[in-house]
């Protein structure tokens, strides 16, 4: 049976909001007691900004934690800004919620994992390059594997039923 409400979608937008609205929390109190987040996401996805450097380390992933060297956390709907010490030096990062594969506090043993793959990351990709110049472009090689994000608590794919059960 054909899913005609968008539950992959709802559940999925539910989740996300998780992050947002822990992200407003510590931004204007800061981390309470023992918690830390540990976010991964997608180095390359549409509006994702991190230096030349971070992207040259990390071209396709990207696991940051939010914990005792961070600073100028901006919460916005769509996105977050964050500074982050690496080697020393503060970056700046700004991540979209939709780039992010996984979010955890392991204080709590708490943790969210989103099923993305590079098709749909590489499909993203052409739309966004036919929105700026009208034309189909092809996307660079394109990978196949799917993120290995199995360490992680929740899963949309819990929710769903296989290809084989519709």
């Amino acid at each position: 049976m054909q899913d005609l409400i968008g539950y992959d979608d709802i559940i999925e937008s539910s989740m996300r909001s998780v992050i947002q609205e822990t992200l407003k929390k510590i931004e204007k109190t800061g981390l309470p007691g023992n918690h830390y987040f540990v976010i991964t996401f997608m180095t390359r996805f549409p509006e994702v900004k991190i230096s030349q450097e971070l992207m040259h380390q990390y071209q396709d992933e990207m696991t940051i934690a939010i914990q005792y060297q961070y600073k100028s956390l901006k919460v916005h709907d769509d996105f977050f800004q964050i500074s982050l010490s690496f080697k020393g030096k503060y970056e700046n990062l700004s991540i979209p919620y939709k780039s992010i594969t996984s979010f955890a506090d392991p204080s709590m043993n708490f943790a969210l994992k989103f099923s993305m793959n590079y098709d749909l990351f590489d499909n993203i990709n052409k739309i966004k390059e036919e929105d700026k110049i009208g034309a189909i472009k092809t996307t660079k090689s394109k990978k196949k594997d799917k993120i290995d994000l199995s360490a992680k608590v929740v899963s949309l794919d819990d929710f769903r039923k296989s290809a084989k059960d519709k």
